[in-house]
Parts: structure tokens; sequence; C-alpha cells
């Protein structure tokens, strides 16, 4: 059965260890094979980095703009619209949402968005961003927004989508807390984050949200292995997406991955 493959990971704009860092992130790469991806955190810096890597290369990349740090969005599937990038109209740290539409042979057609949220105390920017992100993906039948999405329910409380969409973690692993910014399993960023280390951070700052007609997500990894003890590629750990399609005769797919954990 037809399926996608979507990676998002943000990798982490400090110098810290880098060639290593982004090499490993290539590797991920190579290995996990994804159709699409998602990167928040990139510098000019690290994506010439990057771009020494192999796995890199595959893929069609969005236009790196001249900011400090942005967001890139990887496909290895043909493009049916270009990338654009939407400024955040709430925004003082120049976050946008950034998106395209890829066409997967013998598949429908699948809108790819991620973003990197207003970071620490900015919920009210935050909840704006959703709500501006998910305004411009709504005329899309299938869409999926990914990425950096900052939300600390001790600050945001309960975030709720629109309800033709779903967070994938929690549909498919719902007794998991799926932390991917944990100060207690990646020791790099108990040794480089003082605000984690004061905080005792243990948050899903990274999400996928999935709005779906023909497709259905039917599973969803945490990638946390670091490259050796006291280094990670990043401190963030990234997630994997699979995506298979669905069609209103087969329901029983669909069904079947609501209910996995």
């Amino acid at each position: 059965m037809a399926a996608l493959r979507l990676l998002t990971f943000n990798i982490w704009f400090a110098a810290h260890e880098m060639k290593s860092r982004m090499e490993a992130i290539g590797k991920i790469i190579d290995q996990k094979s994804p159709d699409l991806i998602a990167l928040q955190e990139m510098t000019a810096e690290h994506w010439q980095e990057c771009l020494q890597s192999e796995p890199f290369r595959r893929y069609f990349w969005s236009p790196a703009p001249r900011q400090r740090y942005f967001t890139m969005l990887g496909s290895r599937l043909p493009i049916k619209q270009e990338p654009v990038r939407h400024p955040f109209k709430a925004s003082r740290m120049q976050r946008d949402l950034l998106m395209l539409t890829v066409e997967p042979p013998e598949l429908p057609p699948l809108t790819f968005a991620t973003s990197h949220l207003e970071s620490l105390d900015e919920h009210k920017a935050r909840r704006v961003q959703i709500d501006e992100s998910l305004s411009h993906l709504a005329d899309y039948q299938d869409a999926v927004f990914c990425g950096d999405t900052n939300i600390n329910e001790a600050i945001d409380g309960n975030v709720k989508l629109p309800g033709e969409w779903e967070d994938a973690w929690l549909v498919l692993k719902p007794d998991d807390p799926g932390y991917t910014f944990d100060v207690e399993r990646n020791r790099m960023v108990a040794a480089s984050d003082g605000w984690a280390r004061a905080n005792k951070a243990r948050l899903r700052f990274d999400r996928f949200w999935t709005k779906m007609t023909n497709y259905a997500a039917t599973d969803i990894e945490l990638l946390d292995e670091p490259i050796k003890e006291d280094l990670w590629p990043s401190d963030h750990f990234g997630l994997l997406l699979t995506l298979q399609e669905w069609r209103r005769n087969r329901g029983d797919l669909k069904s079947d991955s609501c209910t996995a954990a």
C-alpha cells in the first residue's frame, strides 16, 4: 500500500559540534528516507554544512532566506505548488509559515507546511500564529503542519485544534508523552541550556498536525538516539510520520490508524 514518510527536525542553530551534528542528521535522512523534510532553526552556516552531506543533496529545497535563522522544506516528490513563505502578522522574531504542495506519483496531492512558532512566554503570539497557519491550509484537502510549536502546556494550556485537524502523536501514541525537548534524556540540553535546567524541561515542542481526506496517519516515531555520549544531533528530537493512502472505500485503514498505540 502506498505510503509517504515525513520528517521534522529543529536542528539547533548553535555552533556546538555543528559538523558532527549535521552529519548525524544527514545519516538519519539516509536511514529513514523521508519523502518530505521540514527543518527549523537553520542558519546559512548550518545549511552550507548540510549541503556537504550527500543525503541532503537528493532533495529539492526551498530557497534559504536572508535571516539569522529560518525554516526549510525539502522534497523528493514532484512539486505541484512551489514553496511560499507567509510572514506572521504577530511576530517579533521574524517567524513565518513555509508551505508547498507535492504531487506524488499515483497518489493525491499533499500540502506540507512548517513553522517555528514564537518562543518562550509568547503564548498569545503562538495562538495567533497557529490560527494564521491553519487558515492558510484550510482550503487543501490533505494538509500537514509540522515543526517546533514551542507549546508549553503550563503556559499555553491545552491547545485545541479546529475540528478537522488532528494531532498525530495524540492519535497514534496517546499513552506516550512524546517529549521532543527533554532535559532528562538529552544530556546535551542539560549541559547547554540554563532555562531547560532551571525548569526541568520535558516538553512536546515538536508536533505533526494533519487534516486528511485521502490519507491517514499510521505511524509516528521519535528520533532520539545520541551520536555518542553527551552529544545528540540537536537539542530537540526529530519526528518521523508515516501517511498511507486512504480511500472512502477502504475505511478500515483510517479506523485502524486512529486506534493504534
